[in-house]
């Protein structure tokens, strides 16, 4: 069991959170987290910026690096847009950075991977296509080399201009129905959790591609993904309860194969960059997870990542408190450094307590560290509540 004491505490924040705020890195400091995620490639967002003196709402309209990309991209088919046009500069990352540095705060770059709607937005042939023909062109697919080329670029950009403390990875697998960028529109629908899985398998070019090589009938899964989202009735049905979910494995190994891949150039390239940086990656035990979080499955088929002895796979905990500890127990039980990531945001509570308790659960299952979403959106009080909590939980309250 962990100590809460020792637990790690890293809070999250964007760039703008910092930016033009003289006091936001002091705020920051009080709460007591020992570390912040800082995004320095991020996909689009309007986010809140409630406490900044000068504005209430940036918005963020298309992903972007937000480091200068120099000429590391040159002859590249995806290449990451810049964040100058809301930031007032080509390398708001390292401004942030050196702010909160300056205030005590050790800073990791918060690394989104494969969820760009501006470099799959007019790169549609290497985003995931689904059964139906249809394309999310906010999914650069990791089966895609060209999406494993960029990935790695990125991360080697960030490393040798951000020059972080740490890195954390997202979306380092393949994005999937959910979690992307316009107004949803799709809930009346009612498509179960079953179904959005089936709209999750991709068959683009390379997929099918892999598929094939792997001796799979890739005309006869698709048409077979297709008949089972026509047939789909139960609004309720979950992918491990579905009839056919097992008849779909050979599709979901390829896609732990593609996303293995894409983290190990990514790993590759954070070594060939000589930075000694700790390493956290958003990952999940789901095994049908796409968007944000890497599958566990993924993970272990890793070639690179299992010498990164100090890395730690972060696992989702924004539902209940026994959901969230279950993932935590399954990721740590695997021997992974394992990280909580946690909401202070709707619709969690804005009271201390509640939330050091829920955290207190999550390391009692086994996590090390917490990860805080976010720091930034957070209201005033929700900010305050977050402080009080990183007391409560080490005991100093």
């Amino acid at each position: 069991m962990v100590d809460t004491a020792t637990c790690q505490v890293t809070g999250y924040l964007y760039p703008w959170d910092i930016l033009g705020d003289p006091g936001a890195a002091g705020r920051i400091r009080a709460t007591g987290v020992d570390r912040v995620a800082l995004a320095a490639a991020y996909h689009s967002v309007r986010a809140a910026t409630p406490r900044h003196p000068a504005r209430r709402i940036v918005d963020a309209h298309s992903a972007a690096l937000y480091v200068p990309p120099g000429t590391a991209f040159d002859g590249q088919p995806l290449a990451p847009a810049g964040a100058e046009p809301w930031t007032g500069t080509d390398n708001a990352f390292a401004a942030a950075a050196s702010e909160l540095r300056n205030a005590g705060i050790p800073v990791d770059a918060w690394t989104v991977l494969t969820h760009s709607s501006a470099a799959g937005g007019s790169n549609r042939d290497l985003c995931v296509l689904n059964a139906f023909g249809e394309v999310y062109s906010y999914a650069l697919c990791p089966s895609q080399p060209a999406v494993r080329t960029y990935a790695a670029t990125v991360v080697a950009r960030i490393l040798q201009v951000g020059r972080p403390d740490g890195l954390v990875l997202e979306a380092a697998g393949p994005l999937g129905f959910s979690h992307q960028n316009r107004h949803e529109k799709t809930e009346g629908a009612e498509y179960s959790p079953w179904v959005q899985a089936l709209l999750s398998l991709c068959f683009c070019a390379a997929c099918t591609a892999g598929y094939r090589e792997r001796g799979l009938p890739a005309e006869e899964y698709r048409q077979r993904v297709r008949e089972l989202v026509l047939a789909a009735q139960d609004p309720d049905a979950a992918p491990g309860d579905a009839a056919g979910a097992h008849g779909l494995l050979p599709l979901l190994e390829a896609r732990w194969d593609a996303a293995a891949a894409l983290l190990d150039r990514c790993v590759q390239a954070a070594a060939d960059s000589g930075a000694e940086v700790r390493l956290s990656l958003h990952a999940t035990p789901d095994p049908w997870s796409t968007g944000p979080f890497l599958p566990l499955d993924a993970l272990r088929r890793s070639l690179l990542w299992p010498a990164r002895g100090d890395a730690a796979a972060v696992v989702p905990c924004w539902g209940g408190s026994a959901q969230s500890g279950d993932l935590v127990r399954d990721m740590a039980g695997t021997g992974t450094r394992t990280g909580a990531y946690v909401l202070a945001l709707p619709p969690k509570t804005h009271d201390a307590g509640g939330l050091a308790a829920e955290w207190r659960h999550l390391v009692d299952a086994g996590a090390s560290e917490l990860h805080v979403y976010h720091l930034g959106l957070a209201s005033t009080r929700r900010l305050e509540a977050v402080r009080e909590a990183v007391r409560m939980v080490r005991g100093r309250a």
